[in-house]
């Protein structure tokens, strides 16, 4: 008889992708709540890849938005591992304004 073996999915999901689910499962002013609170802890501003442009536009919270549509080209520096917002949801990536989102940059992987 021949055995089959599944590959389990993972027991442990990490803050991340805990909060994925949660805003999934959330209604469009409760999202609106939680991301007012992280655009008040967003570092975006202090980092020296922003620029005037993306000061203009009001551009925050790469990390989960997806990169500068049109503000920021150039990498300079990045303040992303000592952002709030990216320690709170173990956030793992960097350059959010020029790569994209941490869901978009975890799917490529």
């Amino acid at each position: 008889m021949e055995t089959i073996v599944l590959k389990k999915e993972r027991d442990t999901m990490d803050a991340f992708e805990k909060l994925l689910k949660a805003l999934g499962e959330m209604g469009q002013e409760e999202k609106e709540c939680i991301f007012s609170k992280m655009k008040s802890e967003c570092t975006c501003p202090d980092c020296p890849s922003y620029n005037q442009c993306a000061g203009d536009k009001k551009e925050l919270l790469y990390c989960f938005h997806g990169r500068s549509p049109e503000c920021i080209q150039e990498e300079l520096g990045c303040v992303c591992p000592d952002c709030p917002v990216a320690a709170e949801n173990e956030l793992v990536n960097l350059y959010y304004c020029t790569s994209g989102s941490e869901k978009e940059m975890r799917a490529r992987k």
